[in-house]
């Protein structure tokens, strides 16, 4: 899957871009910002490949993100998502390479059309898909294969037992080589992911909180809250609240 960060200080659109299928698009949301400054901080700790910003935000406006972004990671791909429809500001974004400029109030399938042409650009690039920017570093073809089965069957009953047999391999020396590989264990790197998944669901009030629970694997709603809370410091509930007052700041859906 694509890494994706999003950033934007309108909260309305933050949520509203959240309604974007985007798994079914490949794409994996990383975090989302709601300042320039925040979406710099998240580019440079989870290497996404592809970068959706507002042009005027507080901080650091869109433009000033895209060259920063770049000299950071010079692949990534970024779209500007913007209510000012200045030529300049079309003109600056080509300059500083970024491959769309949407205008708002901007029509799902055009942003979903600018990430298609993003992922192009990306495989253009390198020859082949990228894989998760979290993964990009593990190089064992045995834990990119684990790695890609977490990501596809979370949502199920998996434990380390299950993942080798996958794998055809003894569940112990997978347990080893997992950790040196990824520097977390198995559990550790499949709760995170779980816990990612359960973000993204939260900023759609319609979910439950057990039933977020559900869906991303954790059929114990106590103990999906409590483990939330030790990796976010704070409840679901709690969390939602905040998302919705405008009050998440780094603890976005990827961390």
């Amino acid at each position: 899957m694509y890494g994706l960060v999003i950033a934007d200080d309108e909260l309305i659109i933050r949520q509203g871009l959240m309604t974007i299928p985007w798994n079914e698009c490949n794409i994996e949301v990383l975090g989302i910002a709601s300042n320039g400054k925040e979406a710099y901080d998240m580019v440079r700790e989870k290497r996404p490949d592809i970068l959706l910003t507002d042009i005027r935000m507080p901080g650091m406006d869109g433009l000033s993100l895209i060259e920063a972004a770049k000299k950071h990671n010079p692949e990534i791909q970024a779209i500007l998502l913007t209510g000012y429809e200045e030529f300049d500001y079309a003109r600056d974004a080509i300059r500083l390479g970024a491959i769309g400029y949407i205008l708002k109030p901007s029509d799902p399938e055009e942003i979903i059309e600018s990430i298609e042409r993003a992922k192009k650009k990306l495989e253009d690039i390198h020859g082949r898909a990228i894989v998760s920017a979290k993964n990009r570093k593990v190089k064992n073809k045995i834990i990119c294969k684990l790695i890609d089965y977490i990501e596809k069957h979370y949502k199920e009953e998996i434990t380390l037992l299950t993942a080798a047999e996958h794998v055809h391999m003894n569940h112990i020396y997978l347990s080893r080589l997992f950790k040196k590989e990824t520097g977390e264990t198995f559990l550790d790197y499949l709760t995170k992911f779980r816990l990612k998944k359960a973000c993204i669901l939260l900023t759609q009030n319609e979910y439950r909180i057990y039933e977020i629970a559900s869906e991303v694997g954790i059929n114990d709603s106590g103990y999906f809250s409590q483990v939330f809370r030790k990796y976010y410091g704070m409840t679901p509930s709690e969390y939602r609240n905040k998302l919705f007052s405008g009050g998440i700041q780094k603890h976005g859906a990827g961390i």
